[in-house]
């Protein structure tokens, strides 16, 4: 007869160390559990058995014994388990006085020793650990006690192995095994305590501190055998989400985090860090690894795709108009709180993608290694633009940053320039801006700011701090901005909001 029994273990852990092993030195830990486990479980519940139902007999439990030891035993494994990493724990020893040197009388109690729980990991409800048993001393009344004592199993091995077993039905579909029994031991076989075909129902009820079981390596009537663990089928790759495309956008907004508030006057600090991030990721999610020097040791190919965010092309050439993004610092108070992008041709998806990575890490205050960062949080569509980016017009205007004028305004010699005036390079970049004809402003010195400095003039004789202005501007018609105008406008300079 071909018995099968499923087995479950529903907190998906096995905890059982082999027999006579010590925990702390078991190298391989009691996978798939021994057959001289499994007779000696089913005994167990035979005696609880008997005391529900008044059976089955001592003769019985030696029939069912004996139809044991002349089967032959195999197992299905789950196919995926493996070793876990051990737990260590205190358990109760000697029941004695603690402190035991006290001299005086101390309290009575369980000292307490170090364990080591070994145990293996198997899947909790699918995938069940099935024992395969042929043999021909199998009646249906023994294997009718043999389901009755599986049903009363709760644990097996240790306490904490809670399971589930039970004898499946001579209907339920064949299972083949993939681990059997051998004689001999290779070098990637592990030992299982098995029962010799001669045993009898006395041995296998022998406890573990009777003398002939305490004083020996194996139990009498068991054997060791050794089994070859099935390798685990490799993992299939978990399939790659279908991500949603971001629609395009011309202005993106982070809020700013930091324990060290950035100051308007250090603006471009921060959005030179930043937009070099901006490239290079582009560059990186473009070509699918880091470039050194990110965008700057790209292919002209990359560089081409990369000329809306860059402003220059793939000769490094400056594009004509204002068609690439201002990044700038803005807030409703006089602190900023916000680092944003806008554009006046949307971000593309690429493009937001790598915004949004560049945005991921901190971002230095001042220097490279400046320990004091700021932390970019990306903000969606439901915050509302900040002042300036309304659709409501305005007819009032003020710089929010310090507006730098794009050429000296003065001589060697502190005269005004011809043509260069403070007010004639304000109408003019107004002009350039689209913006109506200025009815009244006022133009206030307003502190020294730091200015961006291209690539190709840093050679150290520039001083890129510049005297900045605080303008306030009143058109003749209401105008809707933004209105970014000056030296360093597209990194946040002169940004003008509404004076209401």
């Amino acid at each position: 007869m071909r018995l099968c029994i499923e087995q479950t273990f529903p907190l998906g852990r096995f905890h059982a160390t082999p027999w006579k092993v010590f925990p702390y030195d078991d190298p391989h830990g009691e996978w798939p559990p021994s057959p001289w486990r499994l007779l000696r479980a089913v005994l167990a519940r035979s005696f609880q058995l008997e005391r529900e139902t008044g059976a089955p007999s001592q003769e019985v439990r030696a029939q069912l014994v004996q139809a044991f030891a002349s089967s032959f035993i195999a197992w299905h494994l789950p196919d995926f388990t493996w070793r876990g990493p051990g737990l260590r724990q205190y358990h109760p020893a000697e029941f004695k006085k603690v402190p035991a040197a006290a001299k005086e009388p101390g309290m009575v109690t369980y000292n307490t020793t170090k364990v080591q729980d070994n145990f293996w990991l198997t899947p909790p409800d699918s995938n069940p650990l099935v024992w395969i048993i042929n043999g021909e001393a199998w009646t249906p009344d023994l294997a009718a006690l043999l389901a009755a004592c599986l049903d009363r199993l709760t644990y097996f091995g240790r306490a904490e192995s809670i399971n589930q077993t039970r004898l499946l039905p001579a209907s339920a579909p064949p299972i083949e095994p993939n681990c059997t029994l051998s004689e001999r031991r290779s070098g990637t076989s592990v030992p299982v305590l098995c029962w010799k075909p001669d045993v009898q129902l006395d041995q296998a009820l022998l406890t573990t501190d009777e003398e002939q079981v305490s004083k020996s390596t194996t139990p009498p009537g068991a054997v060791w055998r050794f089994v070859e663990r099935p390798g685990r089928p490799a993992a299939k790759p978990k399939p790659t989400p279908r991500r949603t495309m971001l629609p395009p956008v011309q202005l993106i907004q982070f809020a700013i985090g930091s324990r060290v508030e950035p100051r308007y006057s250090e603006t471009v600090r921060l959005t030179e860090r930043f937009r070099a991030r901006v490239l290079g990721r582009f560059a990186e999610h473009l070509t699918g690894a880091r470039l050194k020097r990110g965008l700057a040791n790209a292919s002209e190919d990359v560089k081409r795709n990369a000329i809306l965010l860059s402003g220059k092309d793939e000769q490094g050439k400056a594009l004509e108009g204002h068609r690439h993004p201002y990044f700038f610092l803005h807030g409703e108070t006089n602190k900023p709180t916000r680092l944003c992008l806008w554009r006046s041709e949307p971000f593309t998806d690429d493009e937001q993608q790598a915004i949004l990575s560049a945005a991921s890490a901190p971002l230095p205050l001042s220097y490279d290694n400046d320990p004091w960062t700021i932390t970019l949080i990306p903000l969606d569509k439901m915050v509302p633009p900040p002042p300036g980016f309304l659709a409501q017009p305005s007819q009032s205007w003020k710089s929010l940053t310090p507006w730098i004028p794009p050429r000296h305004a003065l001589d060697r010699k502190g005269r005004v320039k011809l043509g260069h005036s403070l007010e004639e390079q304000l109408r003019e970049e107004l002009t350039l801006a689209n913006a109506p004809v200025i009815q009244s402003f006022t133009i206030n010195k307003s502190g020294w700011a730091k200015s961006h400095q291209p690539s190709k003039a840093r050679d150290g004789r520039t001083n890129t701090n510049k005297l900045g202005y605080a303008v306030k501007l009143v058109f003749e018609s209401a105008f809707a901005g933004p209105l970014m105008i000056g030296h360093s406008s597209h990194f946040g300079l002169g940004l003008f909001v509404p004076a209401d």
